[in-house]
């Protein structure tokens, strides 16, 4: 019996994960994907009082258990080959329980497996905050944060899309400059989608602060854009950009 029910608790983990990894962006219906490592960046405070990357001359940004060279002069990198800062899953909500703080919303995917997404108040809401039972919602986790063995799996969310408009895609990553090929742009870490602004676009910070003269470089990003190139990477002109804070640290 114990055996079953490790071999059916492990089936369910794998089969989540495989909905989690489908793709690399999320429409307002809930289908696509994206990861994340914390990473601390060198930040310098701005007359302005935002903080912006320091150049230190080092391409190596980094934190306590993951080191990522960001792709420099000369060096060879392969679309594919880079891991998203973060990964979602999405479904349809059947549950909201409050849990000393924290808000439990259990999903079913369209295969009717189950997942809880697990809010915070520090959670961010690109659209709206409320949303009910039968609602589609899309949450993007850390995948680097330790996760408990448990059935249905938990995932802390750092982003969640609740209804959406349906003529928009989402995409959450870090982003950071590129070469000449692609000036203007800002690439997703896993190197399959850049978006570039225009007068139209919305930039602001997680709080909704403006954030139109601060710095995007190394960047964690919800990018919200409509129309889309077929090239890889995927291009897209940005609706509205939301920066997440996070804890910045300079280089040892």
């Amino acid at each position: 019996m114990k055996k079953t029910m490790l071999l059916l608790l492990a089936a369910g983990l794998i089969a989540m994960t495989a909905v989690a990894c489908a793709g690399t962006g999320v429409t307002a219906d809930g289908a696509g994907a994206a990861y994340e490592p914390e990473i601390d960046i060198p930040v310098v405070e701005t007359d302005d009082g935002y903080e912006e990357i320091a150049d230190d001359g080092s391409d190596i940004i980094f934190d306590d258990d993951v080191n990522i060279v960001l792709p420099g002069e000369g060096e060879d990198f392969n679309i594919g080959d880079e891991i998203a800062h973060y990964f979602f899953v999405t479904g349809n909500v059947v549950s909201i329980e409050e849990f000393d703080g924290y808000t439990h919303v259990t999903i079913e995917d369209t295969n009717g497996n189950p997942a809880v997404l697990v809010l915070s108040e520090d959670t961010v809401f690109p659209f709206a905050e409320d949303f009910e039972i039968g609602d589609t919602v899309t949450g993007w986790y850390q995948t680097d944060m330790p996760m408990i063995m448990i059935w249905p799996p938990q995932y802390n969310i750092a982003v969640l899309a609740a209804g959406a408009p349906e003529d928009v895609v989402i995409r959450v990553d870090r982003f950071h400059s590129w070469d000449e090929s692609m000036e203007g742009y800002m690439l997703s870490q896993d190197l399959m989608f850049a978006f570039n602004t225009d007068e139209n676009t919305e930039i602001v910070l997680a709080d909704g602060q403006d954030f139109s003269d601060g710095e995007l470089n190394g960047r964690r990003i919800v990018v919200i854009y409509g129309m889309s190139t077929k090239s890889l990477p995927e291009r897209a002109t940005a609706q509205k950009l939301i920066v997440l804070f996070e804890s910045i640290m300079p280089l040892a």
